[in-house]
């Protein structure tokens, strides 16, 4: 078969590799990663296995089940992971674990599932019995939750329970498992001196703190035999004081590479996450942890996989044409977009929803005091994301209608596109001669790279296919009675909320400002007004890139309200860092030329001075363009931002469902 654009663009990314008799078809593999009902009570779910089977109509080589764990009793932290501690001829549901490797094998992936132990990180209230946890050390940790040091006579049941497990999950069908020794669990745990504090076989010297790990794996192969294939996931790194090294992740590497297939190379640990790099936040580079994986694969003889914030073809090219890598393996990317490897295989690169590493898998809670609340796992840049089934059997249109988008935003763009890729006939008109919104600002902010990417992925599609885009054209009545569509998808967006602050409309700007203004930022007082996510983060790329003096002023008890706890997380100790001025509970009451005045917590009077005030308080939705147009077509839907003022998550999923209405 004659070679595609892909393999002629990406040949590294493209090459095949053989291990234990199985062929990995290209060099992209699916992480594990939870997702919305991918498990029910231990047994995957009609939504799981369509959603893993995705991943593999997508091209990539191995598609790696969400960690699933080797008992039920010490070693289980959720409910999202597959029952592969019990004999599948003693259970009634096995044919679903069976019709998921079935699934996922159907396309030309290889199947694999992580196995977990969490060890010292499990919670009495999770354990039946509500006995406390178990790792390599007895402590007591920073919640109060003793942990008890395993006897070897635990040590040598956890260590048949993971090939126990193992060879469930081969008569399961899976071609191979992924054994996780990284994040902080229990293998990790052995292996850090944070966490290994014994004197006997299993503690002190290296070779002693990889026992378990070496013996699990040689117990899974003397279980599952040679064709079984067994990748071994490490942090690199914990990257943290007093934890395991760099130094100390080659030394184990040289030792378990003669005992597994694969190593698979991460960092940090789960309770740390954003900070140890375990899940990479915007704010770090693509690849964040191809160092670790580089200096490991210089040191053993098995192939080596990178992980750790990929999004693009040309990041995974590079990163195995360079040799520092043999696999890249993508997490969040496979929500964003499952299709990645086939996109790329057949020259559409440029149509691939890039992942925002954003927080689709944190539960919102505004602070310590307050309840958590939770939100489903979705994706900002794909609505099928965690919907797949559903979505997947919506009604098909009964015809191809003529529809008119207003709005070039990151909503009616999605719209456009969705509506396209229906049948449907799609124009889209945009008063300005740009298309994307407030997304113009990702052209500059280089923090925001990979927002712009989506902007221009979801354009790229539109032009693809077909959609008539119409610039510098503004809609009114007469323009909708004369086009006569079938429906109209109204997604006109929003404009800033100036809030009502003596000074505000002579001495202040909105945010964006300052983007346009490099002169009146770079090296200057910026003071900005509002400490949401928009405040905090324009600040950020002003003090970090161009060297502005920030201060951010925010009237609530706490800054980025409105953001997760991963956002947080990311970007709270970056601002530290960079030196940039936070303060809560402010009043302000007055905008001068030369600064702001306002009350601080305590109510005493205060000046910030400042050679150019900002202000991020938020936006509201035109509704005087929506109202207006309202009853002149009757199929008449209002999105994104136009409906409320939200996020780019919402915004697409909302043009996204009103593409799909219709019919």
């Amino acid at each position: 078969m004659a070679c595609s654009n892909g393999c002629k663009n990406y040949p590294n990314m493209f090459k095949p590799m053989t291990i234990r008799g199985k062929t990995y078809k290209n060099r992209v593999i699916a992480a594990p990663i939870t997702a919305n009902r991918i498990v029910d009570h231990g047994y995957p779910t009609p939504e799981g296995i369509d959603a893993y089977e995705t991943k593999s109509r997508g091209g990539f080589a191995q598609v790696t089940v969400t960690e699933s764990f080797v008992d039920h009793e010490y070693a289980w932290r959720h409910e999202h992971g597959l029952n592969v501690w019990d004999n599948p001829m003693t259970t009634i549901h096995m044919e679903s674990i069976m019709t998921l490797t079935e699934a996922i094998k159907a396309h030309g992936a290889i199947a694999s599932v992580q196995l977990n132990h969490v060890g010292a990180m499990n919670h009495p209230d999770t354990i039946p019995g509500h006995k406390n946890p178990i790792g390599p050390s007895a402590f007591v940790r920073e919640d109060g939750v003793q942990v008890e040091e395993m006897t070897k006579e635990q040590i040598e049941y956890t260590i048949n329970q993971f090939a126990e497990a193992a060879w469930n999950c081969k008569a399961l069908g899976f071609d191979g498992i992924n054994l996780h020794g990284g994040h902080g669990w229990l293998l990790n745990q052995f292996l850090s001196p944070r966490f290994n504090k014994r004197t006997d076989e299993y503690g002190g010297s290296m070779e002693n703190r990889a026992r378990m790990s070496v013996q699990i794996c040689d117990k899974i192969r003397e279980v599952c035999g040679e064709d079984f294939i067994i990748e071994y996931r490490m942090s690199g790194s914990e990257r943290i004081e007093g934890g395991q090294t760099l130094e100390e992740g080659i030394e184990f590497a040289k030792i378990i590479q003669h005992h597994v297939d694969l190593i698979h190379v991460t960092s940090g640990f789960y309770q740390d996450h954003v900070n140890t790099k375990a899940f990479s936040s915007m704010f770090d580079k693509h690849g964040c942890n191809l160092d670790l994986a580089e200096a490991i694969k210089k040191n053993v003889d098995v192939p080596v996989i990178a992980v750790g914030g990929f999004n693009a073809p040309d990041q995974i090219e590079e990163a195995i044409a360079s040799g520092k890598c043999d696999f890249v393996a993508m997490g969040r990317q496979t929500f964003a977009d499952p299709a990645f490897v086939n996109k790329t295989l057949v020259g559409l690169e440029e149509e691939i929803a890039p992942c925002l590493r954003c927080s689709c898998f944190n539960p919102l809670a505004s602070n310590p005091e307050e309840r958590p609340i939770p939100e489903l796992w979705h994706c900002a840049v794909n609505p099928m994301t965690g919907r797949e089934l559903r979505w997947r059997n919506a009604p098909r249109p009964t015809g191809s209608r003529n529809v008119l988008v207003i709005g070039g935003g990151i909503s009616g763009l999605y719209a456009a596109a969705t509506a396209a890729e229906r049948g449907h006939k799609v124009t889209l008109v945009e008063k300005t001669d740009k298309l994307g919104g407030q997304l113009w600002f990702t052209e500059i902010d280089t923090h925001k790279e990979s927002l712009l990417r989506f902007r221009d992925s979801v354009i790229a599609r539109c032009k693809r296919l077909g959609v008539d885009i119409k610039l510098n054209t503004e809609a009114d009545e007469a323009l909708l009675e004369k086009m006569s569509p079938d429906a109209v998808i109204c997604a006109v967006g929003s404009h800033p909320f100036v809030p009502p602050i003596k000074g505000i409309e002579e001495n202040a700007s909105h945010a964006l400002y300052g983007y346009t203004h490099p002169d009146e930022v770079k090296g200057k007082k910026v003071v900005i007004i509002g400490g949401g996510a928009i405040g905090c983060e324009t600040g950020y790329f002003f003090a970090s890139e161009w060297g502005a003096d920030v201060t951010v002023l925010e009237a609530l008890p706490q800054m980025m309200k409105d953001s997760f706890p991963s956002q947080k997380a990311a970007l709270f100790p970056r601002m530290d860092k960079i030196g940039m001025k936070l303060y809560n509970s402010v009043k302000i009451e007055e905008i001068t030329a030369s600064g702001v005045k306002y009350a601080d917590a305590d109510g005493k009077a205060q000046n910030a001075d400042a050679d150019l005030v900002l202000y991020a308080c938020g936006s509201r939705s035109n509704t005087d363009i929506t109202d207006k147009l309202k009853g002149v077509i009757p199929w008449y839907v209002v999105t994104g931002d136009a409906k409320i003022a939200r996020t780019v998550k919402m915004a697409t999923y909302e043009g996204f469902c009103a593409a799909m209405d219709i019919l």
